[in-house]
């Protein structure tokens, strides 16, 4: 293919102006159009990256021959129709999360790309932030032997009047489809398919969920997740394991650090040996002063634990949205219909399971 990929835009609100930022950082990447639901929303962000042609609207775009990837960053209802929509007109598909407003809506775009053979891929972003893949790394090294839970919120109040898109569930309104899709993904990332979801929320008068929790069982492993519209909460993912924990700094879904908490376990002691026992006394008076000793001598009195952390810190190119579109860049070149780290199967799980969550909680 042509050594610079032509990026087309649907869509003009505060992630797809982020992304077209980006898109002059990517090697080979590069804006050619725009086009949202008002004109001036489009000419804004056309301007901002050079000069790129604003057209009238959605089927303008399409036709664009040098329109080559087709990024879609509208209200969450219209995905669907215009992921297939480019897709049949031949255009790759970079998709906004949710991917769709359901499993059904999902099944329907994938078989659409693979029956015509063209990429498709959600703009889970979280996937490709450098952090993000580290801690998966981390995880799946052993770096806190078994992992057995994890914990993950996303709560920002959202300020705008309660009749915006947030509250409005026929655009696909509500915290879940919002927010807590980062959490199902990165659960589904680290432990796969769910045999269990349990999960309750409060529902506004519009009929969308303001706040919701849920648990997601993985046979013996849990993943533990709350999202909110309207409350602040720590915005932070932690995989907890059999030898230690490792933290997503806020915001998870786009970190630049990651901690890593680790146990050094020593086994159990016979305390019926005098010299065994002193020693045992001996460090545990050395480990009381810390916080970790303390933790070690009320929890886990049968071992001697030192907790020890680790940082690590990956600084964001831009918004972080680059790397996403990477990605797509490299599938374009390499001749991939799907992506390898974010492939479709993957996407349509964790619709899945958003549906699962929203029966359980009676949200439309």
């Amino acid at each position: 293919m042509a050594d610079t990929v032509g990026f087309g835009i649907i869509g003009a609100g505060r992630v797809a102006q982020e992304l077209a930022a980006d898109l002059g950082g990517v090697e080979g990447a590069r804006l050619v159009a725009v086009t949202s639901r008002t004109g001036v929303s489009a000419e804004r962000v056309a301007a901002r990256a050079g000069g790129a042609r604003v057209h009238p609207n959605v089927e303008a775009l399409l036709a664009d021959p040098e329109v080559d990837v087709v990024y879609v960053a509208t209200p969450h209802h219209l995905h669907a129709a215009q992921a297939n929509a480019a897709l049949r007109a031949g255009k790759a598909v970079l998709c906004e999360k949710p991917f769709t407003l359901d499993g059904a809506q999902a099944r329907e775009v994938v078989e659409t790309a693979r029956r015509a053979q063209v990429f498709c891929m959600e703009a889970m972003w979280m996937r490709f932030i450098p952090a993000v893949q580290r801690a998966v790394e981390l995880v799946n090294a052993g770096a806190i032997g078994e992992p057995m839970i994890l914990h993950a919120d996303f709560g920002v109040p959202t300020g705008g009047p309660t009749d915006s898109r947030f509250y409005d569930p026929r655009q696909g309104g509500g915290a879940l489809l919002d927010r807590g899709v980062y959490a199902v993904s990165l659960a589904t990332m680290l432990f796969g398919r769910p045999t269990d979801v349990t999960a309750t929320a409060a529902i506004s008068e519009q009929g969308v969920d303001t706040h919701l929790g849920a648990v997601l069982r993985f046979d013996d492993r849990l993943a533990v997740m709350s999202c909110s519209l309207d409350a602040l909460t720590a915005n932070t993912a932690v995989v907890g394991g059999t030898e230690g924990t490792i933290t997503l700094h806020a915001p998870f879904f786009c970190t630049n650090r990651v901690s890593v908490h680790r146990f050094r376990v020593a086994a159990p002691v016979d305390t019926t040996n005098e010299a065994t026992a002193r020693s045992r006394r001996e460090l545990l008076e050395r480990a009381r002063a810390s916080r970790a000793g303390q933790f070690a001598r009320r929890f886990a009195r049968p071992v001697v634990n030192r907790l020890r952390r680790r940082d690590e810190r990956f600084p964001l190119r831009g918004h972080g949205y680059g790397y996403e579109v990477a990605e797509v860049i490299a599938c374009l070149r390499a001749g991939r219909p799907e992506s390898p780290r974010m492939p479709l199967d993957d996407t349509i799980l964790v619709m899945d399971v958003l549906d699962h969550i929203r029966d359980e909680v009676g949200a439309p």
